[in-house]
């Protein structure tokens, strides 16, 4: 598992960088990239422990500094004590010129795994500043879950992939574009082809034959290309990750390596004995997950080209934030061209091709972005920490990163047909709210409709058993899924060109998961196609202040309800003052701040994305929004969305961090969590489901099971529990819970909320 370093970990390497004080190792590790000797990684730790920040860190265990423990480790590797192969994602990571923080987090993995050897740590919980951290999902790690997984992944593409993209080959492998040696590249590899078939081309296809025949040719043809194919031969050759592909392209820097990592790879692969149109859909999923897991480790990538090779017979594949489209499947043999200029193309794209993220310049170790401030000057800003990072392909990508002046930048895909966030939020300064972020800079990068500029689509593939329902009760309930829903999948060409429409493509309940990792696992969105085949979405960067940790970092009981009720108060200056609904309230979008920096606040709201000014007309989309644990009975019922569905959304996000958080935050003593949750049934399921479970859990006697969930130590907020419960689901006239929005001022809901939390508060 990586490393995650906390608030004063990076304030250390941030005061301390590495500057020129890696050349001369980095020098000696590119000389002996293809075996690493102990002597130059001895260098290499002797160069870290030299460095001013490895002297001011604290070791893991608490036990001295870092300094000494890759001093101790230093002197095993001269002792021939530890393997070579262990350091080699440090090794990458160097030569690449990777960021200082990078580095570090590679190097406290080393001396995570290398534990055995060292005095022993305890594990320290990281500090999350800004808006939350999500990092990848641990679900594809047990066989259990990929079945779930897969289906997972069809609710996401179903109905955005496309194949026969008019176009494709003359947007991305046209050589009429290339240079001369990509033609002279092409000229020669086609002469392996005899006018029928490929001369050595394996008769039975096996998987190994046909990697060596690619590799073949790649040797022969394609030895100066930058980019390199790679195959696996064990089951876990992929750094945190089980289940991985069979082929990719990727810089032949890690070749040496007995470790890939998705960050690394540029083209993925998929290739199979046989050729059989009934098994589409699951090679097609697999090729998919592949593809979620480099956008997880590529999070401000725009798109990833893919491909199947399944016989005989290819298909090329790009995946964006909006779903796959494709080549159309062909047989090698009989349009040899097309292999050859695949093969080519991906040995040989730019960056901007390649769908890699041009917009993030890289310098000296360090990431920067160049924006447009508040006053619309350009201002170059630089990112020290990743954030925030979506594990899902059709989804807003939301990627945040620290930056160096203690802001937070948001990198998001959101659609046309949605205000932006930066609007919603110069509207609520501009309002006078209090307790919204401020914005610092914002820049629009690119579109989804100027990516596929030139490509025609007809209708979306329907796959086969479409029939499947994404909608039904849960069957296995030992899965955990965050879901995330909005209406974010509805637009047209932001470029003005001509509409896409489907022809007879009616209304279908569609299931997006975007895999943002917090709390659960995954968060899906939820869409509704219709008249455009598929949607545009604006790609851009906000950088927002001030920074924060996620509420789910919550480390005293007071700081806990201190944060919700300020956020509570942002919210009723954001819905009062500012005349906008939040309606995405999570235990991501709360902060906790410094209320010094934060003007007296100290806790926050943050994420606008799926907010509405109040009052407006629809958004083109689905009104269901929200984080599918925290959403309120009556939105999963379908009605309009109001301030005290927020509000519940609060008070479902308290319970969970009191049920769930506390015990992961160290309030647990020598107690031990229940092994399910009963809020696990607000996380599966149907919309109905769902509901129905929360109404149950409302009750008095439901309410009190959630709440013996608590560890001890959260006894003190019971009574607050209760109280909250009655104030949000009062007794109508026939004795039964209200879940509705009462008429008149909201603050017949707010105040006394806001109340009952200041009574515990004074109490502690």
């Amino acid at each position: 598992m990586r490393n995650t370093l906390n608030e004063e970990q990076i304030r250390i390497i941030a005061n301390n960088p590495f500057g020129d004080s890696l050349n001369s190792v980095r020098v000696a590790l590119l000389d002996c990239a293809d075996a690493l000797s102990e002597g130059v990684v001895a260098s290499l730790l002797g160069a870290l422990v030299t460095s001013p920040a490895a002297l001011d860190l604290p070791a893991p265990d608490g036990n001295g500094d870092v300094a000494e423990k890759l001093l101790f480790l230093r002197r095993k590797v001269k002792e021939g004590a530890i393997k070579l192969d262990q350091f080699r994602p440090l090794v990458h990571c160097v030569v690449d010129k990777s960021t200082d923080i990078e580095i570090w987090e590679d190097v406290f993995n080393i001396i995570g795994t290398l534990s055995a050897l060292t005095p022993p740590s305890s594990s320290i919980a990281p500090t999350l500043l800004g808006t939350p951290i999500k990092s990848s999902s641990s679900r594809l790690a047990d066989s259990e879950t990929r079945d779930i997984v897969k289906g997972e992944l069809f609710g996401e593409i179903r109905n955005c992939t496309f194949r026969n993209v008019g176009g494709f080959w003359d947007k991305f492998f046209d050589p009429r574009c290339w240079c001369k040696e990509q033609n002279a590249m092409l000229k020669g590899i086609l002469t392996a082809h005899d006018g029928k078939r490929w001369t050595s081309f394996p008769t039975v296809p096996d998987e190994k034959p046909v990697w060596d025949w690619l590799r073949s040719l790649e040797e022969r043809f394609l030895d100066n290309a930058p980019y390199k194919i790679h195959t696996t031969r064990t089951a876990d050759q992929f750094k945190e990750r089980k289940g991985q592909m069979d082929l990719f392209l990727q810089r032949p820097a890690a070749e040496a390596s007995d470790t890939f990592w998705y960050k690394h790879v540029l083209v993925v692969g998929e290739q199979k004995k046989s050729y059989d149109t009934s098994r589409f859909k699951a090679d097609f999923l697999q090729l998919t997950r592949y593809v979620r897991s480099v956008f997880a480790d590529q999070p401000t990538r725009r798109f990833v080209h893919a491909f199947s090779f399944c016989a005989s017979k290819m298909e090329l594949w790009v995946f964006d934030r909006s779903g796959a489209y494709s080549s159309g499947s062909f047989d090698i043999h009989d349009e040899p061209d097309k292999l050859a200029r695949a093969l080519i193309g991906y040995a040989t794209m730019d960056d901007d091709l390649m769908g890699l993220d041009t917009f993030v310049e890289r310098e000296d170790g360090h990431l920067y972005v160049t924006l447009d401030d508040a006053s619309g000057k350009e201002t170059r800003l630089r990112l020290d920490k990743a954030m925030i990072r979506q594990k899902a392909i059709v989804c807003r990508g939301t990627t945040c990163y620290e930056t160096q002046d203690g802001h937070v930048a948001k990198f998001s895909w959101v659609s046309d047909k949605r205000k932006l966030e930066v609007e919603q939020l110069k509207l609520a300064e501009a309002m006078g709210v209090k307790g919204v972020a401020r914005v610092v800079a914002h820049r629009r990068i690119t579109t989804i409709a100027e990516m596929r500029e030139g490509l025609q689509f007809s209708a979306a593939h329907r796959f086969r058993g479409e029939d499947v329902r994404f909608d039904d009760p849960p069957t296995n309930t030992n899965t955990s899924s965050k879901r995330k829903f909005s209406s974010d999948h509805t637009s047209d060409d932001a470029s003005g060109s001509k509409r896409r429409r489907s022809t007879g493509q009616k209304s279908k309940l569609a299931t997006v998961l975007n895999d943002q990792l917090s709390i659960g696992h995954t968060k899906p969105s939820l869409y509704t196609p219709g008249e455009d085949l598929w949607e545009n979405r604006i790609y851009s960067c906000l950088v927002v202040s001030p920074a924060g940790r996620v509420i789910s970092g919550f480390r005293t009981i007071k700081e806990l309800l201190e944060s919700e009720r300020d956020a509570i108060k942002a919210h009723r200056s954001l819905y009062i003052k500012g005349k906008i609904l939040h309606r995405d309230i999570s235990s991501n979008n709360i902060i906790i701040t410094n209320p010094e920096t934060a003007n007296g606040f100290k806790g926050m709201l943050i994420d606008l994305d799926l907010a509405k000014v109040r009052d407006s007309g629809p958004s083109g989309a689905r009104h269901r929004t929200g984080t599918m644990q925290f959403m309120a009975v009556e939105v999963l019922r379908k009605t309009d969305h109001t301030y005290r569905h927020d509000l519940e959304s609060f008070f479902y996000v308290f319970l969970w961090m009191c049920a769930r958080q506390a015990w992961s935050n160290g309030f647990a003593g020598e107690e031990k969590p229940p092994k399910e949750s009963l809020t696990r049934r607000w996380e599966i399921g149907s919309f109905k489901y769902i509901a129905d479970a929360k109404v149950g859990h409302m009750t008095v006697n439901g309410l009190e099971s959630i709440m013996g969930e608590f560890p001890e130590a959260l006894d003190v907020v019971k009574p607050l529990c209760l109280k909250i419960r009655k104030i949000l689901f009062p007794l109508d006239q026939d004795e039964r819970m209200s879940f509705g929005t009462p008429s008149g001022d909201p603050d017949q809901l707010y105040s006394p909320i806001i109340a009952a939390f200041d009574e515990t508060i004074s109490k502690l």
